[in-house]
């Protein structure tokens, strides 16, 4: 053996056997520790030492998560108390309130012609497919609906975009698929940064040119509330789900003042090359001084819907026992 491997680790062959859990499998890949094995075996190493050290953990959520089939999953993380605030972008949430009004995501095909699905009424996420008609049915109009009992509730009070969403969650169904509903139940704060940019900001637009100035959104206010949350963190991790505004608005919050995030979990399949934050590695915002130097950062190179179940899972199991 060359002299400058011998305090090395030796890459050891994975093994697998009948009935093993999730997490031997994941142990295993620890063992082997290359390429993205290793990766996914450290996350899950990084994510329970976050919940060991009692840090806070930011969950951020980009890409259609709930119509694929992610909500579960997610809820499952709140009921355990292994996450403490969730950003996530507009659209993950519109599609949360459409389930708990009784809206249904179908499989479909990428193949699929579009100019037909278009004749149909029938709109697609890749391969999930979900009626324009239902669309409207439970999500459109109920949200219009409660668009006027918060405005009527709050008197017209500026609201930030964190209280417009916890307006919505103590109105709709209660739904156990619901993430929205999850976290109104067990406390978990929602940041949704870019409401506007989803369709509740084209619901609100069509409120406001009916009822203007009823429903007056401060989209500074909820800055205020992320950096307090900051500030009273002893330690703080996050898991990074994609990338895009939900993953700025966690790393931006540690931009001023002398807290920096002490654990950093990133699942993307974005590139770093273009210089975009989706792509960009946790070690780069240790630059911009929101990453601590010492900090323990995993990037798993992977889609969101094969990782992250298995990294929940795996966890679960090890805090379990």
């Amino acid at each position: 053996m060359h002299s400058d491997l011998r305090n090395e680790s030796k890459v050891e062959p994975i093994s697998i056997w009948p009935r093993m859990t999730v997490n031997d499998l994941v142990t295993e890949m620890g063992k082997s520790g290359a390429f993205m094995a290793g990766m996914l075996s450290k996350a899950v190493d990084t994510y329970e030492q976050m919940i060991r050290d009692n840090a806070y953990v930011f969950l951020s959520l980009s890409g259609a998560l709930i119509p694929a089939g992610m909500s579960r999953v997610l809820i499952e993380l709140v009921n355990r108390k292994l996450v403490d605030c969730i950003v996530t972008t507009g659209a993950n949430m519109v599609h949360d309130v459409m389930m708990a009004y009784g809206g249904t995501f179908f499989k479909g095909s990428p193949l699929l012609r579009d100019d037909r699905l278009l004749e149909k009424r029938i709109d697609r996420i890749y391969d999930v497919l979900v009626s324009e008609d239902e669309f409207v049915s439970k999500f459109d109009e109920p949200l219009l609906e409660l668009y006027d009992e918060i405005s009527i509730a709050r008197k017209g009070e500026v609201l930030s975009i964190s209280e417009l969403i916890n307006e919505i969650a103590q109105r709709i169904p209660d739904k156990p698929e619901s993430l929205l509903k999850t976290c109104y139940r067990k406390g978990v704060k929602i940041f949704v940064p870019t409401i506007h940019d989803s369709v509740f900001g084209l619901q609100a637009a069509i409120f406001n040119r009916k009822n203007p100035g009823r429903l007056t959104v401060d989209v500074f206010k909820d800055l205020q509330d992320i950096w307090t949350i900051r500030e009273n963190a002893a330690k703080s991790g996050a898991i990074i789900l994609g990338g895009g505004v939900p993953k700025n608005f966690v790393f931006q919050s540690f931009y001023f003042g002398d807290k920096m995030l002490d654990y950093v979990v990133q699942i993307t399949l974005d590139r770093p090359e273009t210089g975009g934050l989706s792509g960009a590695p946790p070690d780069e915002a240790v630059s911009w001084g929101k990453i601590r130097p010492d900090a323990r950062m995993v990037v798993v190179v992977g889609e969101v819907t094969m990782v992250l179940p298995i990294i929940a899972s795996a966890l679960i199991e090890r805090l379990e026992k």
